[in-house]
């Protein structure tokens, strides 16, 4: 049998195995041969190690103007993470066709270098290689993640120049990027002109409206394409559902979970896990205790999820419940198990429990304790009273507090009425973030509370010779109480 049909028989590491025999018996070997061991490299485990040793052998053999054999290196490369080796490839590659060039910008965007993607596209376009429907996609990708708004705009322009046709996954790639630019408007520009809208392009305009503030839009958006008979998946199920949480309203987190069940998706735990988060910050605690009592699996998303609710409503005893129960069915405690633990416990006022669990991280399971940990101890502390315990805490962290702890040392000292121990916390703030006009305006405030108005004054002359500007005011955000079902 061929190596071709040894690789189409969906056992990768026969080919390899015969190219290793034909190599001790000094069979000669042709790149057509090496193409297909290249191949089946890409699809074993450690199919990186093999890879550069026939890399190796194409060096030897002098195939590096093989531009198939040396694009099929390059994918294996950025398979594996290994984009270094996938730029020796390339630059050794003496002519590049647009496969080779494609390769690259999938391997730069697989591993999450954008910037080098960018790079890449802008040299394609000054060697006069023109992206297809697939480079753009990865270009435009990449814009995305670098939320490049202006350079996303450029090669949106230049698609359309220079392509005949935008396809469906090009347009989704737009929407995708308007919408990580906080472009909501022109996501939708490009959503209506697209005629052949798939799942996707549905589930990524619901997206783009809502992570950029317009819930209901993309509620309405979600009742048009149930018009137009376009029938959701599980990805679109878990972006409304997302929607709904941010909404903060039952009515409508019981509208979307009855629709849930109707369409088939209930069993999903991935969906009931959302749906368990979505009651929980919905405030309906009873909807998100049925939801996990009638699962018939959970994973630990849905044990956090439900201990998080439970914590996040004052419920600290049942969720230590939960979590006795999470741990005699074998669940292995993580860092944000108890960063969970310990809010669950502040929010119940179990100031002992809450220390158990920080202490137990390093001495019984080996856990570095995060920022956010040390920050919940500070909560924990202050919301008990123990302001003078608290400070003594952030002293002797070996982090550098962050400003989240001093500010909330700050209002723990304010609410209990110790002004000059408050009045030092700021200080220590202001050295740490000089231009941050709200540690001024907290001081400001904190001298007036106790008519300290020569203080008051100070204070603003401060921020007027540093030049320090007061940031602009909040905006309120009504939400309106009715929804078409």
């Amino acid at each position: 049998m061929t190596l071709r049909g040894l690789l189409e028989g969906n056992v990768p590491a026969k080919p390899i195995l015969a190219y290793a025999l034909m190599r001790r018996r000094g069979v000669r070997v042709d790149s057509f041969t090496l193409l297909f061991v290249v191949k089946a490299c890409g699809l074993i485990t450690h199919g990186v190690v093999v890879g550069k040793q026939v890399h190796a052998q194409v060096a030897k053999l002098g195939f590096q103007a093989e531009v198939v054999t040396q694009t099929a290196l390059l994918k294996v490369y950025g398979m594996f993470g290994d984009l270094d080796a996938a730029e020796k490839v390339f630059d050794e590659t003496p002519q590049r066709d647009l496969v080779q060039w494609h390769a690259l910008l999938a391997a730069y965007s697989q591993g999450h270098r954008p910037c080098s993607t960018m790079k890449a596209a802008q040299r394609m376009v000054n060697e006069s290689v023109m992206p297809n429907e697939v480079g753009f996609v990865s270009i435009i990708s990449a814009c995305s993640q670098r939320k490049a708004l202006p350079e996303g705009k450029r090669w949106h322009g230049y698609a359309i120049k220079n392509l005949a046709v935008l396809d469906t996954f090009v347009h989704n790639a737009l929407i995708d990027m308007y919408a990580a630019c906080g472009c909501p408007s022109d996501a939708y520009n490009v959503f209506k002109n697209l005629r052949n809208k798939n799942i996707v392009s549905w589930t990524s305009m619901i997206n783009a409206y809502g992570d950029n503030g317009h819930p209901n839009e993309a509620l309405d958006l979600f009742e048009e394409m149930e018009a137009v008979g376009e029938r959701p998946d599980e990805v679109m199920m878990l972006a409304v559902i997302s929607v709904c949480t941010k909404l903060g309203r039952s009515d409508i987190g019981e509208w979307i979970h009855e629709y849930v069940v109707r369409c088939g998706f209930g069993e999903s735990v991935r969906v009931a896990n959302a749906l368990i988060d979505m009651h929980s910050k919905c405030g309906n605690m009873e909807k998100a205790c049925s939801t996990f009592d009638g699962m018939t699996r959970r994973t630990l998303v849905t044990w956090t999820a439900m201990i998080q609710g439970l914590a996040l409503h004052g419920h600290g005893r049942a969720a230590l419940t939960r979590f006795s129960q999470m741990q005699r069915e074998g669940f292995r405690l993580d860092e944000v198990v108890v960063l969970i633990m310990i809010n669950a416990c502040s929010h119940a006022g179990l100031v002992e429990e809450g220390k158990h669990f920080f202490r137990s991280m390093a001495e019984e399971h080996g856990m570095e304790p995060w920022m956010e940990h040390y920050g919940s101890m500070v909560d924990l502390l202050c919301r008990a009273g123990l302001v003078n315990e608290a400070l003594d805490f952030v002293m002797n962290m070996p982090l550098k507090p962050d400003a989240v702890i001093w500010r909330t040392l700050v209002a723990a000292c304010r609410n209990q009425g110790n002004v000059n121990l408050a009045a030092e916390v700021l200080d220590c703030m202001m050295e740490m973030e000089p231009e941050d006009s709200g540690n001024y305006v907290l001081k400001s405030n904190l001298h007036a509370m106790i008519g300290d108005w020569q203080s008051v004054q100070e204070v603003r002359s401060s921020m007027s010779c540093k030049k320090v500007a007061k940031t602009q005011p909040a905006h309120s955000y009504v939400q309106p109480t009715t929804m078409s079902m």
